[in-house]
């Protein structure tokens, strides 16, 4: 009898069987695409699409670029360095309070569903527990948003706290080494810290559904000339979702190099993200669930002066791309 489980594996199968063209495309046939990208578990299909080759066998040389931190790709997005970047849906609204209409959305790799966390020495419990304390955050992304959210479900305000500015990576690293009483940060450090016993998560983004969101960004200013390339990358991108359905250890394996984490380690951070098939893709931007959570995120923002503006993310989403 058929089940679903073999139906779902017939649908990425044909995925994957539906993008391999018939002849392997020379070097010089290939068109480049620069991608900004942190070292961030929701990548996972951009780390496997890229390794296996995806990317080459829809004719593009893919050239990866790294930086510390979401935010950090949009800059030189918009200057034209970059074709792409893999960023977040808040640090997007935050730019777009100074540049309306000048980035857009055409994919969502995943949302935090625990990745991201309040990382405490033992001795402080709970989030009212952090009153009085230094708690490091980056302030004016996604890490503040999920500070902000504590906060205010403790009861308490930004005043309650000593804030300091630091991005995730350096305040976990920090935490890790006993500098620091709070930090909000992401994975790896969140399972280090846990597995380490050097403190323990107070709050995260499970308790926040849909907050964080992991997307992949575009300039409007070159869409048109790059919009096959687009395409062509998100046909990847589909690949590379399926190859982790189908092939999780070996997809954890190929994510390990990338954020130098062991296999096993990058299997037990996967569940903390809900990764996004091509269909909740463009189920999320057509029927408005995606501008809804941005929408939220930019009230939010302006509530507490990030932006100056509540930014209109009415048509930061774009699905035509994966149709």
């Amino acid at each position: 009898m058929t089940t679903k489980h073999t139906i779902h594996k017939f649908i990425l199968s044909a995925i994957i069987a539906a993008s391999v063209p018939l002849s392997p495309l020379r070097a010089s046939d290939l068109k480049p695409y620069k991608v900004g990208f942190n070292s961030w578990i929701g990548s996972i299909a951009f780390f496997v699409a890229n390794e296996k080759g995806f990317f080459k066998d829809e004719g593009l040389d893919v050239k990866p670029v790294s930086f510390s931190s979401p935010g950090d790709t949009l800059v030189p997005l918009m200057a034209g360095d970059l074709d792409a970047a893999l960023s977040t849906a808040d640090t997007v609204i935050t730019v777009l309070d100074k540049a309306p209409g000048q980035l857009k959305v055409v994919y969502m790799t995943d949302t935090s569903a625990g990745a991201d966390a309040i990382v405490a020495k033992k001795d402080i419990a709970d989030i009212k527990a952090m009153k009085g304390h230094t708690v490091a955050a980056t302030l004016g992304q996604c890490n503040q948003l999920l500070l902000e959210k504590a906060l205010i479900k403790a009861g308490l305000t930004d005043s309650d706290i000593v804030l300091t500015n630091m991005n995730a990576d350096d305040s976990g690293a920090a935490f890790a080494a006993g500098k620091l009483d709070v930090a909000v940060t992401w994975e790896p450090w969140i399972t280090k810290v846990s597995a380490e016993k050097t403190g323990h998560v107070i709050f995260s983004s499970a308790e926040t559904p849909n907050l964080i969101l992991d997307i992949l960004a575009i300039s409007t200013k070159d869409e048109a000339k790059n919009a096959a390339e687009t395409r062509a990358f998100l046909r990847g991108m589909n690949r590379g979702y399926a190859f982790v359905e189908q092939h999780t250890d070996e997809a954890c394996a190929i994510a390990g190099k990338v954020l130098e984490e062991s296999p096993e380690d990058v299997k037990a951070m996967l569940p903390k993200v809900a990764l996004y098939s091509p269909a909740k893709n463009i189920e999320m931007m057509d029927d408005g669930a995606a501008a809804k959570a941005s929408g939220e995120v930019a009230a939010f923002f302006k509530e507490k002066n990030v932006t100056d503006t509540t930014v209109d993310v009415t048509h930061m989403y774009d699905s035509s791309y994966l149709k």
